[in-house]
């Protein structure tokens, strides 16, 4: 069986890094073999072409490693029964929701995004689905075209509202303040929100604080894709008790 591919995160921005990299790689043997052609030293072009370089190879192993480890982080925050209705917002290739379903074997699983490719390489729910298939819980789970700032589903749909690398996509503070807004309107009561997003993570927080969440947790600092990042966790209040 073929295993699940998730893609690589950013791939332009990946590509840009390695080539720049590698041009500058060219230009420090060149300047080196015939200096007299330059009159610059060759570490001119080497110290930059190394940073470069390394800052690419690490966007390829927090796609292809580091996601995959953070996931597992950070849906141990939530106390798995096994039959939770989950939603994956910015769901890409299925990496969080696939690892969802296999904690809820008797739960509903839904992933939504609006399949951009430029975010992550070959988005779109076709590989999504494969990666399901792949996973052997394909039958459990279901992909769907959506916005995060206007979720298509009612009130208190889901137990768990996961999302991962995605919230910062959208261009605007106040449609990601929308996000989490929607994000809190489809939890249950005492449902958990789980999110992992570089840059924003924090304000997020004080979004769901000032939403009336508890139990609110804020990882420390990580660097998957050579960005600052942090994982949260919330809880929506139950209901009052009558």
């Amino acid at each position: 069986m073929q295993r699940p591919d998730y893609g690589q995160d950013a791939p332009g921005v990946m590509r840009g890094l390695a080539i720049g990299g590698a041009l500058l790689a060219v230009l420090a043997f060149v300047s080196h073999s015939v200096p007299h052609k330059f009159g610059v030293r060759p570490s001119l072009f080497w110290q930059p072409s190394a940073a470069l370089l390394a800052t690419a190879a690490w966007m390829v192993w927090s796609s292809r490693v580091g996601k995959r480890r953070t996931v597992r982080a950070l849906l141990d925050r939530h106390p798995w029964r096994g039959d939770e209705a989950v939603l994956d917002v910015g769901c890409g290739r299925g990496l969080a929701t696939i690892a969802a379903a296999q904690r809820a074997p008797a739960g509903r699983i839904v992933g939504i995004d609006l399949w951009r490719s430029r975010d992550l390489a070959g988005n779109r729910p076709e590989a999504a689905r494969a990666n399901a298939e792949a996973a052997g819980v394909g039958a459990r789970i279901s992909f769907e075209t959506g916005d995060a700032t206007k979720l298509p589903f009612a009130d208190g749909t889901f137990d768990v509202v996961v999302s991962m690398t995605a919230l910062h996509n959208i261009p605007s503070a106040a449609g990601r303040c929308r996000a989490i807004e929607e994000a809190f309107r489809v939890l249950r009561p005492g449902g958990t929100l789980l999110i992992f997003d570089i840059l924003h993570t924090r304000r997020y927080a004080a979004l769901a604080k000032s939403s009336g969440a508890r139990d609110i947790w804020l990882s420390s600092l990580a660097f998957l894709w050579a960005l600052p990042g942090w994982s949260m966790a919330a809880k929506k209040p139950p209901l009052a008790e009558c």
